[in-house]
């Protein structure tokens, strides 16, 4: 893995891929955990009892019906895969109770917490110092959210699915140029490869940061839902699952690819994407996005009603 910000598209992009792969083919050898290192060990099942491995309670957590799927993108250099390093993208796939609507739910990665032992941190420290689990319980004490399941994407697999399906057509509404992440756009509409892709999803140069950030993510994901999710697929299935095998690490079962794939194949899609709400601070020289537990967890009820 080289570099993982950004990959909210990756995310949920290959893992529907997968999903239509298996839906349509049966695939026999899709191992039970996607390779690319050890299978995860999902903690935070039980929010109800606080039995799941080290699990934090609070007052006023809620525990929403329905299942909660982690999406991780963990930020490294190189060519490597053993997805070591900052989670950079967190992102939640809320599969609601029969009725109610979906939802994609956003932590910025800068949010500001304290994390056992290492004093005040961004959530996206949590992964180096703990691993899933430490993650997953800051997780629960921000929002009250259990974990499901987890899943590791790399960085590398959001470029390769792009070009794969011939890129994507993506407009842009202001100049674009951020050294950082690669991207150079000017006002207009563009046939983008992965690489590009990439940068537009990246770049944090535009007033909000972040929070511009994860909205141009929402958009590139509706783009390519549009244009590039139909059945001319099926002919790159070999070469999707390739990137699926090798640019991901989960504890997702067969089970649960044909049980997320038929909810989001057959459904309309009409579920919502959301961001926790927060502030920008700067703090001793350090930019966070602070958050206020109990608002955090108000503004998710909401929406979980």
């Amino acid at each position: 893995m080289s570099r993982a910000r950004g990959c909210f598209i990756a995310f949920v992009l290959i893992f529907i891929i997968g999903a239509v792969v298996v839906l349509l083919f049966l695939v026999p050898s899709l191992k039970s955990t996607s390779s690319g290192g050890d299978s995860i060990e999902s903690a935070a099942t039980d929010s109800q009892d606080g039995k799941a491995a080290g699990k934090k309670q609070t007052g006023g957590a809620f525990a929403p019906g329905g299942k909660n799927y982690l999406f991780l993108g963990v930020d490294e250099r190189g060519d490597v895969k053993n997805f070591k390093g900052r989670t950079d993208t967190i992102m939640i796939l809320h599969i609601a109770p029969w009725g109610k609507k979906d939802l994609l739910i956003s932590i910025p990665r800068d949010t500001k917490v304290n994390l056992p032992d290492h004093g005040t941190n961004k959530i996206n420290a949590a992964y180096i110092y703990g691993g899933e689990e430490m993650l997953v319980n800051e997780i629960y004490e921000l929002t009250g959210i259990s974990i499901t399941k987890t899943m590791l994407v790399n960085f590398e697999g959001f470029k390769s699915v792009v070009v794969a399906l011939g890129g994507v057509y993506i407009t842009v509404d202001e100049p674009m140029h951020d050294p950082l992440s690669g991207a150079d756009f000017e006002p207009g509409t563009y046939l983008m490869d992965g690489e590009q892709a990439l940068a537009f999803a990246r770049d944090r140069k535009s007033a909000n940061g972040d929070f511009d950030r994860v909205d141009r993510q929402k958009y590139l994901i509706n783009e390519i839902f549009k244009q590039k999710f139909n059945v001319s697929i099926v002919g790159k299935a070999p070469q999707l699952l390739n990137i699926l095998d090798e640019d991901t690490k989960s504890d997702f079962s067969t089970i649960d690819y044909i049980n997320l794939g038929t909810i989001l194949l057959f459904s309309n899609k009409d579920f919502e994407t959301i961001t926790i709400p927060g502030k920008t601070a700067t703090i001793d020289g350090i930019s966070y996005v602070v958050v206020d537990v109990a608002e955090v967890k108000e503004f998710l009820k909401g929406y979980f009603e």
